[in-house]
């Protein structure tokens, strides 16, 4: 077995973007498949919150964190079932990153403590699923560069990448500006 593992939830066929995870040599797959895995198998798991996890939740990928941490995961990479990993490497930095490693780090502003990370990457009007829509206001007015350079280690315990075309964004955003949607590309090189 892997020490990497990765984690998804799906209710479809393998997607073209599973397949690809599944070509990674040194990664191991675990998918959470919702009512279409039999929900009694997932409750025999020997974990006593499976039945808290309410069902078609995107919670249930903490089944799948469970799995990996049971099975050995030292590292776990947390994806969706479209999002088409662009290489077929999956870059892990150092728990404890240098300047070199990370050479940009995000801030939060004066008025919030909560970052919007989209905007340093040339979407400035796009945010991510979860982010609080009450602090998007101070967000704004903070400005949208996010990003500073880096001149000390950071502790890298959860990372996460950027996901073209269909990144997760909140659901208020998918509402309002469904025509996006499939079309949103980020800009690695934008200078914050």
């Amino acid at each position: 077995t892997s020490s990497n593992w990765i984690v998804l939830t799906t209710i479809f066929y393998p997607t073209f973007a599973v397949k690809r995870l599944l070509l990674l040599d040194d990664w191991m797959l675990v998918i959470i498949a919702d009512r279409k895995t039999p929900l009694s198998d997932q409750k025999r798991l020997d974990y006593g919150i499976v039945q808290y996890i309410p069902e078609n939740s995107y919670a249930r990928k903490t089944i799948g964190y469970l799995v990996a941490i049971q099975c050995g995961a030292k590292v776990i990479f947390e994806t969706d079932d479209d999002n088409v990993l662009k290489d077929l490497f999956i870059k892990v930095l150092p728990k404890l990153s240098s300047p070199i490693d990370i050479s940009k780090a995000a801030f939060h502003g004066k008025r919030s403590s909560f970052v919007n990370i989209y905007g340093s990457f040339g979407e400035p009007n796009i945010w991510p699923r979860g982010f609080p829509l009450q602090q998007f206001k101070n967000v704004t007015e903070d400005g949208w560069s996010s990003l500073r350079r880096n001149d000390e280690p950071i502790s890298a315990y959860i990372q996460q990448f950027l996901a073209d075309l269909d990144p997760d964004v909140d659901a208020i955003y998918r509402l309002t500006n469904s025509f996006r949607l499939g079309h949103i590309q980020f800009d690695p090189q934008q200078t914050p």
